[in-house]
């Protein structure tokens, strides 16, 4: 099996699919351009035209859901054709936007997409954590582990997806998980419990098993661990 095999083998379900669905389209845009025939003059053109825009259609469909109206790969897309659907009309032009296809799947592959997720999730996360540091500091213990465990939670959950695991469980079954499938240690997985355990307290009420310096090393227990993951 070659490396490009074993990373698209380990991608979670739905960038999978999303790759398997850009190899059709690229399949489809070859068979597309083998569609250019001449004029009397000439001029080259695609002979089936519902053909070609159906596919620039799905290709367009594909590229924003998998990357974004705002991403590199739109704007790209958009520069190959720069007079819209009606007036792509040549092999070349099917063949540049077949290019770009195979380029994305290798975005894909290669993790572009779950490094680009989980950079914006980081700043998120980082953000909400600063706002947690500032409820336990000026008296409300309690909301900030409430707000450091759903961070920690919605964290453990994209480490999940990302590696294939069930995202869908218990925070603390998806812990068990991580630690099972060699992701972290056991004294990490030890940490993670514990902090679930402040977060799972405050929630329920049981504002006498924790107190505000434990919950102060939680959130920076918690930033440390999760900029191995989501750090730049």
């Amino acid at each position: 099996m070659s490396d490009l095999e074993r990373a698209a083998a380990t991608l979670p379900p739905r960038l999978a699919r999303l790759a398997d669905r850009m190899r059709e389209l690229i399949a489809e845009g070859k068979d597309v351009a083998a569609l250019e025939r001449r004029s009397e003059s000439g001029f080259p053109y695609i002979q089936d035209k519902p053909a070609l825009h159906s596919w620039l259609s799905k290709v367009i469909n594909i590229i924003e859901a998998s990357f974004g109206e705002q991403s590199p790969q739109c704007r790209h897309l958009s520069q190959l054709m720069p007079r819209g659907i009606q007036l792509v009309g040549a092999s070349y032009e099917v063949l540049s936007i077949v290019g770009l296809l195979s380029g994305a799947v290798d975005d894909l592959e290669k993790g572009y997409l779950l490094k680009q997720e989980f950079l914006i999730a980081g700043e998120l996360f980082d953000s909400l954590l600063e706002q947690a540091t500032h409820l336990n500091q000026t008296g409300y213990k309690d909301a900030a582990a409430v707000l450091g465990r759903v961070v920690l939670e919605d964290a453990l959950r994209r480490m999940a997806r990302r590696e294939g695991l069930d995202s869908g469980e218990k925070a603390s079954a998806i812990n068990d998980s991580l630690r099972n499938a060699g992701i972290y240690a056991q004294p990490r997985w030890r940490m993670v419990q514990a902090w679930l355990d402040i977060g799972n307290a405050a929630a329920h009420g049981k504002v006498s098993d924790f107190t505000e310096l434990e919950v102060a090393r939680m959130l920076e227990g918690v930033s440390s661990f999760l900029a191995d993951d989501f750090g730049a």
